[in-house]
């Protein structure tokens, strides 16, 4: 049976690398806002339709590199803990 010890140190792998996904993912969704013109909207102008759709898709790009992140952090920790528990057998 898994430690508590060793849950938590999975569990804040998990956390350590998700953490780093939804970095880089967030890097896109703020530069996607940035080139939609979403903050430019507020102030002067108006942005042009293809850069809101570029904007959207580097959203939407973000949003799906922090999720397949977090899973791939997932898949990555579990296996090690349950390869660990099998060895000890």
């Amino acid at each position: 049976m898994v430690s508590w010890g060793r849950a938590f140190r999975g569990a804040a792998g998990i956390v350590g690398f998700a953490i780093i996904w939804w970095f880089v993912g967030g890097i896109l969704v703020v530069a996607g806002i940035f080139i939609s013109g979403f903050v430019s909207q507020l102030s002067l102008g108006s942005a042009s339709t293809a850069s809101i759709v570029i904007g959207v898709v580097l959203i939407l790009i973000g949003y799906i590199i922090g999720i397949l992140g977090t899973l791939a952090a997932f898949l990555k920790v579990l296996p090690e803990i349950v390869a660990e528990e099998v060895q000890k057998m």
